[in-house]
């Protein structure tokens, strides 16, 4: 016991002491760091995320845009490293139907690299109710405007479901639930 009592009387053991634990107050500060700075960076969509497409049924004539983040309702399919998001508008031209033609523009986001617009596509209105207006491309991908929600939902033709994310809080939810 006396030299355990002498041991801590030297200064250097209470310097080493005192270093010890300003090392690992700093380690848990620094790590705390990293998570919540990841969290601020990671919630950032690439892009503006809107839903301000309105739609004039009687005219054929839609205005504005949807841009967002492709969400899938699987969390394991839902890719690492890569977010993708689609923005559709309307072309205000008709197909030989006289159904409205959309745009489609797929942009992806890989780690490290700046958001790119990868394809741009032509969906064609294949039907419009009071409350659904659905879209398709020309490789059968169906797209789902709920015209009371604002919801879009997408199936692609390997049978994937997905949604767009439109606007920040719903975004920052879905990252955070998918980075835990």
């Amino acid at each position: 016991m006396k030299k355990i009592i002498k041991f801590f009387k030297k200064p250097s053991t209470l310097v080493i002491i005192v270093l010890l634990v300003t090392i690992f107050v700093l380690s848990l500060k620094n790590s705390d760091l990293k998570y919540s700075r990841l969290y601020e960076v990671e919630t950032i969509p690439d892009i503006n995320l809107t839903n301000s497409l309105y739609n004039y049924s009687n005219d054929n004539y839609s205005a504005g845009s949807i841009s967002g983040f492709v969400a899938f309702y699987d969390k394991d399919s839902q890719p690492k490293g890569l977010k993708q998001y689609y923005i559709i508008g309307p072309l205000n031209k008709l197909d030989e139907n006289l159904n409205r033609i959309f745009s489609l523009e797929e942009i992806v986001k890989m780690d490290y690299l700046p958001p790119t617009s990868i394809n741009k596509y032509e969906l064609r209105e294949t039907s419009e109710s009071y409350q659904m207006l659905t879209l398709e491309d020309e490789t059968g991908n169906m797209f789902f405007i709920n015209k009371n929600s604002d919801e879009v939902t997408m199936r692609d033709v390997g049978g994937d479901n997905t949604r767009l994310i439109t606007n920040q809080s719903d975004y920052k939810n879905f990252i955070i639930n998918l980075l835990k």
